[in-house]
């Protein structure tokens, strides 16, 4: 019998205070976060409860970055109540709006009472069979001989996906929230935490997915020498493609491995077209055909791209960050400026806004905004050569030297640098290392170089032999780009 501190609902029980669910004889404790959701959910159910309302509730003194946690908080509250499938049991979305619990009724109180039985005269049971055997015949063979893709093979059960167990989506979840922490470098807590769920469960797809991904982003950001972590990037994407082939993550983790690492553009459009296919909703697709789009020099169809991701996920600064990053590309200096500076005063400890401001403070000639910013940063990651181009502006040139000596230090170690290292020679005018440096970019693993034909700061060397050959390299080794 339900009491004032419990939930009640299609099997369950739920205490309000303690978080002990129950159902058919099994127990498990739901953490504080998930409870609340599913308390402020219940007690409105039939309701739309909007994020806003369920961000006051769980933090009602206000955090920087809510929205992913809310996303976390949520997740967890599904994997509870096994509500993860494509149609909700319990808990439906609203996208970008909020939440609404389904009251359901128990089973048994909603299913209609059953019809009189009606006996058939004598002699009508045979005929009837007849009647339906000849229409069942008369169906298939129209469905056969038309041109409808709905044929009796596919009329076979689908292969059923693989459910992992409840510790490890656990793990996975805490993985995804640890990846996207600004407020202290998570990467490796992340990197754990995938690693974790995969010892629980090794053909976790999603889990090998984001644990692929996150190895590639760490190669990204220059904590990881490219020839230890990208083929294990790959071999993660390339497990969790092999465990589902129709896991959208897994492709674009792909696309993202063969368009930075590879410069293989076709693959990486390939494997983007791909998961396009499967679910064009994710915003990180959106995201990385933005990328893919300012690499090949697209501005307007990475602007809209960019846009769509962030119109499905507002709050997530990678997003944000890059979007400032294209406006950037695209010489709208001024926007980025009125654009990033709430961005990076909001979120102090997210480097990418302190990038991205410092130059285009920099290319407005606001040297020392730029200065400010570029050393906020905590740890430089993409843009390492930054730093160097504004002294060689400022005419600190044996600083800029010395960026560039540092630079070196840390290619012989593995990491790709040539590129920063061609930027601080174009702003110091030497135009022929430049071009040295802009060659070896093409090969080395450097990741801006993908930026070079849209990049204001290599102005100087488009006209040069060296430009057109790198370009030429860098875009049409694979095979033309599309």
């Amino acid at each position: 019998m339900a009491t004032e501190s419990e939930l009640q609902f299609d099997g369950w029980t739920v205490n309000r205070v303690s978080g002990e669910i129950t159902r058919g004889g099994r127990a498990s404790r739901l953490p504080q976060q998930p409870l609340r959701i599913l308390v402020e959910l219940f007690d409105h159910a039939g309701e739309v409860v909007t994020r806003e309302q369920l961000v006051k509730v769980l933090w009602p003194a206000g955090i920087v970055d809510f929205d992913n946690g809310l996303n976390v908080a949520m997740r967890k509250l599904r994997v509870a109540l096994d509500d993860v499938g494509d149609v909700p049991r319990y808990i439906e979305t609203l996208p970008r709006v909020g939440y609404r619990f389904i009251d359901r009724a128990p089973a048994a109180a909603i299913e209609p009472p059953a019809p009189a039985r009606r006996h058939p005269p004598r002699g009508g049971l045979a005929l009837m069979v007849g009647l339906l055997a000849l229409a069942a015949a008369v169906a298939v063979g129209w469905w056969i001989g038309t041109d409808n893709p709905v044929t009796v093979a596919s009329a076979a059960p689908a292969r059923a996906r693989h459910v992992p167990g409840v510790r490890a989506q656990e793990l996975y979840l805490e993985g995804l929230h640890q990846r996207s922490r600004r407020d202290i470098d998570a990467n490796n807590l992340a990197l754990e935490k995938f690693e974790a769920a995969l010892g629980e469960d090794s053909e976790y797809a999603e889990a090998w997915a984001a644990f692929g991904e996150t190895l590639s982003g760490t190669v990204v950001r220059l904590k990881l020498p490219p020839a230890e972590g990208v083929p294990k990037a790959r071999a993660a994407v390339e497990r969790a493609i092999a465990l589902d082939s129709e896991l959208a993550d897994g492709h674009i983790a792909l696309a993202q491995i063969a368009m930075d690492f590879d410069k293989d553009f076709v693959a990486a459009k390939r494997e983007l077209d791909r998961a396009m296919q499967l679910n064009d909703k994710s915003p990180r697709l959106w995201h990385n055909l933005a990328m893919w789009h300012g690499h090949l020099g697209h501005l307007d169809e990475a602007l809209a791209a960019i846009r769509t991701a962030r119109q499905i996920e507002p709050m997530r600064l990678l997003y944000v960050g890059n979007y400032g990053m294209l406006l950037y590309e695209a010489r709208r200096y001024e926007e980025v400026i009125a654009f990033m500076k709430p961005v990076a005063e909001a979120n102090p400890k997210f480097d990418n806004a302190h990038a991205v401001l410092g130059r285009a403070l920099m290319a407005t000639g606001d040297f020392a905004g730029a200065l400010e910013h570029l050393r906020a940063r905590e740890y430089p990651g993409l843009g390492q050569g930054d730093l160097g181009v504004l002294y060689a502006k400022m005419g600190r040139r044996d600083d800029a030297l010395r960026e560039i000596e540092g630079l070196e230090e840390r290619r012989k170690r593995g990491y790709g640098l040539s590129y920063d290292q061609a930027l601080i020679y174009v702003a110091l005018g030497d135009l022929d290392k430049a071009c040295e440096k802009l060659a070896r970019a093409v090969t080395d693993y450097s990741l801006l170089v993908n930026w070079m034909r849209l990049e204001p700061r290599l102005d100087p060397l488009r006209e040069r032999q060296c430009f057109a050959d790198a370009e030429k390299r860098l875009y049409a080794e694979k095979g033309p780009a599309p």
